[in-house]
């Protein structure tokens, strides 16, 4: 009998887990004036705290109210239909100017949305908030970082609203009545194209891709990128060029000349990425550095994902291809690098004899994946390092093991309206034990004003009385998956 009632709670427990609606949604600025909802404690205390002093400050400068939403689940319902009604109960944005964006995290779906009102479309149109979610905030989420790529995206939304040569240049430009496919083309290639120039350039600036950049002494490029006068010519000026000539030429089809040679150029640079790539993987497997070939692929996995997406013949396939490619060169045979002999790859179980603690430490979290590769003349042993499953691992100050992770991130003290309130992180060692606690300051509340509360602070529903500005949404934005 204990036994099917323990098996009944295990079927009934997702049942019971707690599905927000949108009108169950805890409104924070009638909680506390923030512009943060985090019921769930997704965010962590710190990192809260940080984002709505950013989002505070940008609308006391701009007038722009952004709310930001993290929940652990919304059931079954799809993330656009609950971020319209959300955004429309809520009001977010002042009436009229519509300036509102709500940014809405769901855990279980392992989705994120930015949804725009009909005043920030120009600013950040669906391909922007693309990329603010896929450069800026998805890659922190799959490591498990929900609040920092919550605050990544919120800082990359700021600077552009905050930067006016941003804000002219995002906009697309109004279009008459007596306007031609290509002339809108012309406009929305141009506006929407600089745009992700910027912001794709300044990603690889940031992280080394450029031949000449300083790399991490931990990380060294492992092939030479474009350098930047090459990458700009090639990404920029090139197709610019094209643009302005099929402009300028008397084509009767400058729209459809324009788009095959668009087309056409692009998969050349793409072919030429690829030759180079092919290039140096073969330079790579000549002197036997299978490890650092496995590792060039994996760099280049996300460069062909966009290729077979936006130019699926002939990329498509070479995609599939290059998804094989990791396996077959950390697997690969190789020699031993003492006496030259074969070397064979040892099992899970017989590699862990050759392995520090440390080492099969990160294997037990999952932090790491450790190859070793055994001589079979000498008995000489080699052994590679491969990311894990695990991303939470961080390495430890101390050991330098891949064991240190956050243990708890603790409010001591609430703040008030009188006075801040104090919290505490503690970071731990799973291996050496290592302890870290950190504390830090919660600023005070800030009272609502008798207008804007409506008399309903002490509320955690989301109808009626939102204080904020009665803003619109027409769906715009755009969400991501990870």
């Amino acid at each position: 009998m204990r036994l099917l009632l323990f098996l009944f709670c295990l079927i009934a427990l997702p049942a019971w887990a707690v599905s927000y609606t949108p009108q169950s949604v805890p409104n924070p600025r009638l909680v506390n004036g923030s512009h943060v909802a985090d019921p769930d404690q997704i965010i962590g205390a710190e990192t809260l705290v940080r984002i709505d002093a950013r989002l505070r400050q940008l609308e006391q400068r701009s007038g722009v109210q952004v709310a930001v939403v993290a929940l652990d689940s919304i059931g079954d319902v799809e993330v656009f239909s609950f971020a319209q009604q959300l955004f429309e109960s809520w009001g977010i944005g002042h009436a009229g100017r519509d300036d509102g964006l709500l940014v809405l995290l769901v855990r279980d779906q392992r989705a994120i949305r930015l949804h725009t009102g009909y005043g920030l479309e120009g600013a950040l149109p669906d391909v922007v908030c693309k990329r603010i979610q896929r450069e800026f905030m998805v890659p922190a989420f799959q490591r498990g970082d929900f609040g920092g790529g919550l605050l990544a995206g919120i800082v990359k939304v700021d600077r552009i609203l905050a930067d006016p040569a941003q804000v002219q240049a995002l906009p697309a430009l109004p279009v008459s009545a007596e306007a031609t496919p290509w002339e809108v083309f012309r406009v929305a290639a141009s506006a929407l194209g600089g745009v992700a120039l910027v912001l794709v350039f300044g990603f690889k600036s940031a992280n080394g891709y450029f031949s000449g950049d300083a790399a991490a002494p931990e990380n060294p490029p492992i092939t030479p990128g474009w350098s930047r006068r090459a990458w700009l010519g090639g990404f920029a000026f090139g197709p610019a060029a094209i643009i302005v000539a099929c402009n300028l030429l008397p084509l009767t089809s400058p729209l459809l000349v324009c788009g095959a040679a668009l087309y056409g150029y692009f998969a050349l640079l793409a072919a030429f990425q690829a030759w180079r790539q092919q290039v140096a993987l073969r330079q790579l497997a000549a002197r036997g550095e299978y490890f650092a070939a496995g590792e060039l692929v994996a760099r280049e996995q996300a460069f062909w994902g966009w290729m077979a997406v936006l130019f699926p013949l002939p990329f498509l396939f070479h995609y599939l291809f290059q998804r094989q490619r990791r396996m077959h060169y950390r697997n690969h045979p190789r020699a031993c690098p003492k006496c030259q002999a074969p070397m064979r790859k040892l099992d899970e179980a017989a590699e862990d004899e050759f392995l520090s603690r440390a080492r099969q430490m990160e294997e037990t979290l999952q932090s790491a994946d450790h190859d070793v590769w055994l001589c079979t003349a000498c008995g000489a042993t080699a052994t590679w390092a491969y990311p894990g499953t695990e991303s939470k691992y961080t390495k430890c100050p101390s050991c330098k093991c891949l064991a240190y992770t956050l243990e708890s991130d603790t409010v001591l003290e609430k703040a008030s309206y009188e006075s801040q309130g104090r919290g505490e992180t503690i970071h731990v060692c799973k291996f050496c034990g290592k302890r870290k606690t950190t504390s830090y300051r919660i600023p005070k509340l800030v009272r609502e004003s008798a207008a804007g509360a409506g008399g309903s602070l002490g509320s955690s529903s989301s109808s009626g009385g939102s204080s904020w500005g009665g803003g619109s949404s027409g769906g715009g934005g755009a969400g991501s998956n990870w």
